[in-house]
C-alpha cells in the first residue's frame, strides 16, 4: 500500500471531517508532506477541492463597514482565513455515462 492509498484509507474510515493536522499525525508526516500528497490527489481526481467555493464567500467587503480607518483586505481583523477544504471522490459501482462520481465531504 503506498502512502496515497493510506491517505485515502484514513480518510474513507474518518467518516467525516477530519483536520489535516490530525491525518498527517496518523500517517507520521509532516504538515507539509500531506499537503504535498494532497495536491497530488487532487491532480489525480481522488480529491476535489473546494477552496474555489468558499473564497468568494469569505470575502465580503462593502467598504463602507469601517469608513476611513479601512487597513485593506491583507490586514483587516473582520476577514476570516477560512481553510481549504477537499471532498474525497468515491467511485460509483454502477457508472453512469455521465461519470456515476459520488462525492463524500470532508475537510
Amino acid at each position: 500500500m503506498t502512502i496515497l492509498d493510506r491517505v485515502l484509507s484514513e480518510l474513507r474510515n474518518a467518516r467525516g471531517p477530519i483536520l489535516s493536522t490530525e491525518l498527517a499525525a496518523k500517517l507520521e508526516v509532516t504538515d507539509a508532506a500531506l499537503a504535498g500528497m494532497i495536491s497530488v490527489l487532487v491532480a489525480k481526481g481522488r480529491l476535489t477541492g473546494t477552496e474555489a467555493e468558499t473564497i468568494d464567500e469569505a470575502v465580503w467587503c462593502s467598504g463602507a463597514a469601517c469608513g476611513s480607518t479601512c487597513v485593506g483586505l491583507d490586514e483587516c481583523p473582520f476577514i476570516v482565513d477560512v481553510p481549504d477544504s477537499y471532498a474525497l471522490v468515491i467511485e460509483s459501482a454502477d457508472a453512469t455515462p455521465r461519470g456515476g462520481r459520488e462525492k463524500t465531504a470532508l475537510s
